[in-house]
């Protein structure tokens, strides 16, 4: 164990932090690592081979430099991703961070024409919401046969083509579900489809747990932003993701 930190568990996390991306993160299944100093906490976020491949950090900005600091030392060599508040100042990344924040709903959002469009989307097969979200949405976060979706949604033309689509996403045992891989049609865009499909998800979430949904968006992304702001979601956490070179 690192000098100034210490090896904990999801539990400890969760009680020292009302992070909501942490809610929607760590579960009774989440096995770690994690550590904490006084007002920080990191843990892992990546694949079940290499759990800290992949690292998030929350609390005070000053206190996580810090937190990360001991624990880069500490390592042979660094995570592949790291995640920290935004404002974060960490040295040895080799790309410039990626800037995004999460937004998180309360209460259903008002009701939309376009919902009554909308339909469950059968996970398998899933050749067309590959078909979309790579026409549509090359970067998206779900992919189609992700173990953590609950839910995939959409819209279909009247030939029957999946146009619209998104998913709705839980850790095992998290508390809080998000909205993930929202994605439209590039010929059927402005027609407030993807608004639609948002709604409807979020009110699937909420009926699941009423204390809130959340979805994470790139921060470059201001036309989304505003669809997601006019159904009632709100910004409350920006972060960084910074890569390092570790080939």
């Amino acid at each position: 164990m690192t000098a100034g930190t210490r090896l904990c568990t999801g539990a400890e996390i969760l009680a020292v932090t009302d992070d909501l991306w942490t809610r929607s993160i760590i579960g009774p299944s989440w096995s770690g690592p994690g550590w904490l100093m006084p007002g920080a906490a990191c843990y892992g976020t990546g694949t079940a081979d290499e759990p800290d491949g992949c690292l998030t950090a929350v609390g005070d900005p000053h206190a996580v430099a810090e937190l990360v600091r001991l624990l880069l030392a500490g390592r042979a060599e660094p995570p592949y991703l790291l995640t920290v508040p935004r404002g974060t100042q960490v040295e040895g990344t080799e790309t410039a961070a990626t800037q995004w924040e999460v937004l998180s709903l309360h209460h259903a959002p008002p009701p939309l024409p376009a919902e009554g469009r909308v339909v469950p989307v059968a996970r398998e097969p899933s050749a067309e919401i590959t078909a979309l979200l790579t026409a549509a949405s090359p970067e998206h976060s779900v992919r189609p046969g992700a173990p953590d979706v609950e839910l995939w949604a959409g819209i279909r033309d009247t030939n029957g083509a999946l146009i619209c689509g998104g998913a709705m996403v839980r850790k095992p045992g998290a508390a809080l579900r998000s909205l993930a891989s929202i994605a439209t049609a590039p010929a059927y865009r402005g027609q407030g489809l993807a608004a639609a499909v948002t709604a409807w998800l979020a009110r699937q979430a909420l009926e699941r747990e009423p204390s809130g949904c959340l979805l994470a968006l790139d921060s470059a992304n201001h036309g989304a932003k505003r669809v997601y702001e006019r159904l009632g979601f709100r910004t409350v956490r920006e972060f960084s993701t910074l890569e390092f070179d570790v080939w």
